[in-house]
C-alpha cells in the first residue's frame, strides 16, 4: 500500500473545538492557547467563525483584538491563519483584519442547512460574492458530504454537483465534511474515489468528524487513495452547534502520534502537542478524550508497586 511521505494538518480547536465550549474563553487565554498550538508545529489553523449569530458567534466577539495580537506571531513563523465567514461582511471583517484565506460554509443537505439558516441558492450566491473580493482565496466547506443527521439523502451526485458549481463560482479549494461523524472506512472509500473522477486530491481537504470513533480509520484510507490535506482538533474538542450531542473532530495529537508511527511526515512535535492538549484542558476545564492525552496522564500516575 502506498501512503504519502507528507500530509498537511490544519488545527481547527479555536474555532470547531470552542465553537460549542459554554464558557467564553478570556482573549488572553485563546491568544495563549493558539500560540502554544503554532510551537508544536501547527502549520495552519482556523482561529474562529465571523458569524452575526448569538450562538455560533458567542464565542468569537473578540475576534478582532484576538486577530490582532495572533496573525503577526503567526506570520513570523510562516503559519497560515484561515477563518470561517457566513457572509460577504463577514468575509470583508477577516480581511481587514488581515485574513487572506476563508472558509465558506455549502450544505449538501437541505435539512442541514437550514439549521444555519441557508438555502442552496443563497449560499452559492454569497460564495460567489465572496470569491469576488480582491486579496481573498475562500474555500467551499461542503457539510454533510458522507450523510446527514436530519435525514435527507446526501447522494454523491449531489455533491459533485455543488462541488462543481463552487469551483465555477471562485472557491480556490474544497473542503468535504463529515459533519455528523456517519462516515466508515468503506462508505468513505466510495465518495472519495468518486470525487477522484472529477478533482485532484490537492484541491481537497477532509474535514471528519469522530463521532464513532472511526475518525482515524477514515483517515487512514483517505491517505490510501492520495489524499494528503486534513483537519484536526487539540484533544478532540468541537462538534457542529446544530447537530444533537455531536462530538469533535480527530484529536491532533493522535493523528500525529499515527502518522510518526506510519513513517509520514506532518512536521509537528508530538510531544509538545501532547503537553499543549494537557494545558489546554487543564485550563479551560474541558476534559481529556484523546488517547495520547489519556495515555500521558495515565503514565504520570503510575507509581510502582509495593515489594514483598
Amino acid at each position: 500500500m502506498n501512503y504519502p511521505s507528507l500530509v498537511s494538518l490544519r488545527e481547527v480547536a479555536p474555532r470547531d473545538g470552542w465553537q460549542k465550549f459554554k464558557t467564553v474563553l478570556p482573549t488572553e487565554v485563546k491568544r495563549e492557547l493558539i500560540c502554544s498550538m503554532i510551537d508544536y508545529g501547527a502549520r495552519e489553523l482556523e482561529i474562529g467563525v465571523f458569524s452575526s449569530d448569538p450562538v455560533r458567534g458567542r464565542q468569537y466577539q473578540d475576534l478582532e483584538p484576538l486577530c490582532q495580537a495572533v496573525l503577526p506571531y503567526a506570520a513570523e513563523r510562516g503559519v497560515k491563519v484561515t477563518a470561517l465567514v457566513e457572509s460577504v461582511e463577514a468575509a470583508q471583517r477577516a480581511r481587514a483584519l488581515g485574513i487572506r484565506h476563508v472558509d465558506f460554509f455549502l450544505s449538501v443537505s437541505d435539512a442541514f442547512g437550514q439549521g444555519f439558516g441557508s438555502t442552496p441558492d443563497r449560499a452559492f450566491a454569497t460564495l460567489e460574492a465572496i470569491a469576488n473580493l480582491p486579496d481573498l482565496q475562500v474555500q467551499a466547506a461542503l457539510g454533510a458530504v458522507f450523510g446527514c443527521p436530519f435525514g435527507d439523502a446526501t447522494p454523491l451526485e449531489k455533491t459533485l454537483a455543488y462541488a462543481k458549481r463552487a469551483m465555477e463560482l471562485g472557491a480556490s479549494s474544497l473542503g468535504l465534511g463529515d459533519s455528523a461523524g456517519k462516515a466508515d472506512p468503506i462508505h468513505t472509500e466510495r465518495i472519495l474515489r468518486g470525487i477522484l473522477e472529477r478533482f485532484r486530491p490537492e484541491q481537497i481537504s477532509l474535514h471528519i468528524h469522530n463521532t464513532e470513533g472511526f475518525g482515524l480509520a477514515n483517515c487512514v484510507k483517505a491517505m490510501e487513495l492520495g489524499f494528503t490535506r486534513f483537519d484536526v482538533s487539540l484533544a478532540g474538542m468541537g462538534g457542529c452547534p446544530v447537530i444533537p450531542n455531536a462530538k469533535g473532530n480527530i484529536p491532533t495529537e493522535d493523528f500525529v502520534n499515527l502518522l510518526h508511527k506510519m513513517d509520514i511526515g506532518c512536521g509537528i512535535d508530538l510531544d509538545r502537542c501532547t503537553v499543549a492538549s494537557l494545558d489546554m484542558s487543564r485550563r479551560i476545564g474541558a476534559p481529556v478524550i484523546s488517547s495520547m492525552a489519556g495515555n500521558t496522564l495515565l503514565k504520570q500516575d503510575a507509581s510502582p508497586l509495593p515489594v514483598k
